[in-house]
């Protein structure tokens, strides 16, 4: 096996993780607010939702209206998690607002417990 196939299915191992790791706020959320529905539709919800947000505001910052592009984002991704949840727009919302703080959270300490280990590694050299 060479290195640069080696390197793709590392790349493929670290996109699964990294959807995994995402909707596991979403799925989370969703049994907090008794809207269970199983992992996977967090995982494939948080597919969707990543899709389209990416979607939207990338066209609409083409056009040269960036902001319209966020708003319609925004009310998509809510537009999907009422239609997979079969929920309400206020549970729909709270869902989202949760997972975003969630994932923010996440992410900042796992980029704090990157940037301490490299510190780490480059004080031992």
């Amino acid at each position: 096996m060479a290195l640069w196939d080696l390197d793709i299915v590392v790349l493929i191992i670290l996109i699964i993780l990294l959807f995994v790791f995402i909707s596991l706020p979403l799925y989370f959320t969703t049994i907090v607010l008794d809207e269970d529905e199983g992992l996977l539709t967090a995982f494939g919800t948080t597919i969707l939702l990543l899709i389209s947000f990416s979607v939207c505001t990338s066209f609409f910052a083409w056009l040269g209206i960036g902001i319209v592009g966020l708003i319609i984002a925004i009310v998509v991704n809510l537009l999907i998690i009422k239609i997979i949840y079969d929920t309400f727009w206020d549970k729909a919302f709270i869902m989202w607002i949760v997972t975003i703080i969630m994932v923010v959270v996440i992410t900042v300490v796992f980029g704090f417990l990157v940037s301490v280990s490299i510190w780490g590694l480059l004080a031992l050299t």
